[in-house]
């Protein structure tokens, strides 16, 4: 339901318009089979699409403590065919298959920085618990 509340948690605030657009659409699928509001290609704006690519791109090519990620060759394969069955736009795909390099070094460091940063208020929180 992530999607929905923040749709819902940021329209009250205007000058966050376009990012709840954005946020809030990143699960929708150019056929209209996603949610919560099952919008299609007309209705979503770019960076809509952007986002659905690059949350599908995350979710499939990172690891997680349940499965390994993706290769490259997999995860192209899986978005190719996801974009022939329009539920991602085939253009944006096909620019993150020409840029995939540089994408997953970018999402690699944004997770290492994540899980340091998480790992520091591990352990801040553990402190301050202690005192």
């Amino acid at each position: 339901h992530h999607a929905f509340y923040t749709y819902r948690l940021l329209e009250t605030i205007p000058e966050l318009k376009t990012i709840n657009t954005w946020g809030a659409f990143h699960h929708e699928r150019l056929d209209g089979s996603g949610y919560p509001f099952h919008l299609s290609q007309r209705e979503l704006p770019a960076g809509s699409q952007i986002m659905a690519v690059a949350d599908v791109f995350t979710a499939i090519t990172e690891d997680r403590p349940y499965r390994a990620g993706m290769t490259r060759k997999q995860a192209i394969t899986a978005m190719e065919e996801m974009a022939r069955r329009s539920a991602l736009n085939a253009e944006i795909v096909s620019l993150l298959k020409a840029n995939y390099d540089e994408v997953n070094e970018t999402r690699k460091k944004a997770q290492r920085t994540a899980r340091q940063e998480y790992g520091e208020m591990k352990k801040r929180r553990k402190r301050l618990v202690r005192q």
